[in-house]
């Protein structure tokens, strides 16, 4: 069985917040789940489309922005919020990571632990920069006012991107430190010949 588009349920939650158009849609999604989840443009629009004549979502009447272009904005419609309701109810289906940094090092013997320390380094500090960026949204969550429902789900999320950055960190530290041994042996270092 083939597996369903979420494109479409990450759209129709983001509406069931305030309609928005394919531009808001994309940075809406940035910032508040782009920790966990990514939607490009190439998708967004195609499957507003789609979601259009399926009558799960609508435009709202147009309304000239600033420069005079009209703005498209949806909203999500009764049949969407039921449609959305019906996927959060269903269990999440088990999937496999595609992580391209554990390919590189599962092959890390054809080029060596240098170039291989490298590409760890590299992810390191992008999770620094990741977990401090989570952090300051996490404050924010967590003393903004109001009795938002929907806050304490955004925290649980939050959260599971943040200790799962704190885990990759301390990975990355053991993976550094099992390269340098690494390159410290006699031997470890050769690169096998390309046959």
């Amino acid at each position: 069985m083939a597996r369903e588009s979420t494109c479409r349920f990450a759209i129709l939650g983001m509406l069931c917040r305030e309609p928005m158009s394919g531009y808001d849609l994309r940075s809406a999604i940035e910032r508040s789940v782009g920790h966990f989840w990514q939607e490009s443009y190439g998708n967004l629009y195609p499957t507003l489309k789609q979601m259009a004549q399926e009558h799960l979502v609508e435009l709202e009447p147009e309304e000239p922005s600033r420069g005079g272009r009209v703005r498209k904005a949806y909203r999500v419609t009764e049949a969407g919020r039921t449609a959305l309701a019906q996927w959060l109810r269903r269990p999440v289906l088990p999937h496999v990571e595609r992580n391209e940094l554990l390919l590189k090092l599962f092959f890390g013997a054809q080029v060596g632990p240098t170039d291989s320390l490298a590409q760890v380094e590299r992810s390191r500090s992008e999770a620094e920069g990741l977990l401090a960026a989570l952090r300051l949204i996490d404050e924010n969550v967590r003393h903004s006012r109001g009795d938002d429902p929907e806050r304490p789900y955004w925290h649980l999320s939050i959260r599971a991107g943040l200790l799962g950055l704190e885990a990759h960190l301390r990975w990355c530290d053991e993976a550094r430190e099992a390269l340098q041994r690494m390159e410290r042996t006699p031997g470890s270092t050769k690169k096998r010949k390309a046959k």
